[in-house]
């Protein structure tokens, strides 16, 4: 039976996947070269800034940040760049920060030693690591921190086919960069315009278990949305319907260490788990590309320092890329990355796929993510290499 189709499935009642692994990475047609250049046209619409392609066969939709984050964007004061670009770097080194905060009040505050243990002790027994959508604090979204950083970075999203709220989605996304800086801004901010993009869709992004556990850092995270990249935690978000869906960073803490201006590289290859996810909840697959993601910063690479990283990565399963951006120091790149969502593939539910299945629904979504990527990078990144997947 075949479990891949371009629409929706008429009715069949699904197989069923194998086994897989623990934990899903986080926290992913021949390839279609680009038509002649076209012309978009503004569509205004009840405040969301939307350009429209008006070619028959291609419906895409282009949605920036709100205006207030297009005039900051574009604010010529010194004072107030160098203050973006202050937020900016707070934002990129929050995980470094926030725990290195917790140690200090450790070492330094005795009568918080103990309620600091208690509170270490539950980073690792919290249910809502896998609870499947997080802790999400809508505060957080609305804090006036982040149209600063929205201004800094610039997300642009292109949407090639609206999706339908009344299904789940496994998104998977790549590249991973050096800690998906913009799956970070987009979810965090109600001024990303995601919203818009997504509309009627609740999308959490899947970190890697153990990042959930570092304390302070995975707060922040459960308040965004962000949710264990464990199977279990997956299952239990696309199982709640209501347009509850994962985007799955596929190449995982491996791919972070191919991070470097220009490099297109994706461990893809041999990454299934995502596809066996879909396929048992009946979700959709939708590939999606970053544009800029690897630009933000820049990784040291060095063959001795390489071989640390790959054994330290095979040990703990957590790659730690040693990095760097402007001025030789953790200062992200001001750049504007360009975040393409693919035509959902729709599969055919089974509680058990086959193999066959699942290779047959990881060939598509790489199909797919080949020919968003050879269509867009012509107009946003005409200098980057060719799609490698490894």
């Amino acid at each position: 039976m075949e479990s891949i189709t371009q629409e929706p499935p008429q009715s069949e009642e699904p197989q069923t996947p194998a086994d897989a692994r623990e934990e899903v990475p986080a926290t992913g047609n021949a390839a279609l070269m680009p038509k002649a250049e076209k012309t978009l046209h503004q569509q205004p619409t009840k405040g969301k800034n939307t350009t429209s392609d008006t070619n028959d066969e291609d419906d895409a939709l282009t949605f920036d940040a709100d205006k207030q984050v297009l005039r900051l964007s574009q604010h010529t004061s010194r004072t107030y760049r160098a203050f973006q670009t202050l937020l900016a770097t707070v934002f990129a080194t929050l995980i470094i920060i926030l725990p290195l905060a917790l140690l200090l009040a450790f070492v330094y505050i005795w009568w918080l030693r103990i309620p600091i243990c208690a509170y270490m002790a539950f980073c690792f027994v919290d249910p809502a690591i896998d609870n499947g959508i997080g802790r999400q604090v809508e505060r957080v979204r609305r804090l006036w921190v982040w149209k600063h950083i929205n201004a800094y970075f610039r997300v642009r999203m292109v949407v090639e086919q609206k999706l339908d709220p009344a299904h789940n989605y496994v998104f998977g996304v790549s590249p991973h960069g050096i800690l998906c800086f913009t799956g970070q801004i987009l979810m965090a901010s109600q001024h990303s315009g995601i919203d818009d993009a997504l509309e009627g869709i609740t999308f959490h992004t899947a970190a890697l278990h153990h990042v959930m556990k570092v304390p302070l850092f995975r707060e922040y995270l459960l308040a965004i949305g962000v949710i264990s990249s464990s199977r279990n935690s997956i299952r239990r978000c696309l199982a709640r319907g209501n347009g509850h869906s994962v985007g799955i960073i596929i190449g995982g803490a491996k791919e972070s260490l191919y991070t470097n201006r220009g490099n297109r590289k994706l461990i893809l290859k041999n990454r299934k788990g995502f596809v066996r996810e879909a396929i048992m909840a009946g979700a959709p697959l939708v590939p999606v590309f970053v544009f800029g993601e690897n630009d933000i910063f820049q990784q040291l690479d060095h063959p001795m320092l390489r071989r640390v990283q790959r054994w330290l990565q095979h040990r703990m399963k957590f790659a730690i890329p040693v990095f760097y951006g402007r001025f030789g120091f953790f200062v992200p790149r001001r750049t504007s990355p360009v975040v393409i969502f693919g035509r959902p593939i729709f599969v055919q539910k089974s509680e058990s796929p086959s193999f066959d299945d699942i290779n047959k629904a990881h060939a598509a979504y790489l199909t797919e993510l080949h020919r968003i990527y050879n269509k867009y990078r012509p107009v946003y990144d005409p200098d980057g290499d060719d799609l490698t997947i490894i």
